[in-house]
């Protein structure tokens, strides 16, 4: 079975998020912490990294490059979500490789995991 790790800092989208990606043959790590990232990635090894680019102190994109400029985890599918503005340039640059906006539909989710979770 597939693991997917998302990282929300917000806990009902956490948990929405969850809820829906259960419906898939998924094993779903949730966390709201991007400090618990890296601990999470090599006990886990995720198909796939669904996270928010707004996580209060931290952006995601950030977060995006420097697990991209790492030679453990650039290989990591990066799917960065958000509610608010961001510049497509930003996202290009953080290396990530799907954005979603939000609100998104299930189907726009699952056609991304379903392209990128490999």
């Amino acid at each position: 079975m597939q693991k997917i790790i998302v990282l929300d800092d917000n806990q009902d989208i956490l948990e929405a998020v969850s809820l829906v990606l259960k419906r898939k043959p998924l094993a779903v790590v949730a966390l709201r912490d991007p400090e618990e990232l890296i601990e999470n990635i090599p006990s886990h090894e995720p198909a796939l990294l669904l996270m928010d680019i707004f996580l209060g102190k931290d952006d995601g994109r950030r977060i995006c490059r420097d697990l991209k400029d790492n030679p453990l985890f650039d290989q990591l599918t990066v799917v960065l979500f958000s509610a608010q503005a961001y510049s497509p340039e930003s996202v290009e640059a953080s290396g990530a490789d799907a954005i979603l906006d939000k609100p998104f539909s299930v189907k726009a989710l699952y056609n991304v995991i379903d392209q990128l979770a490999v």
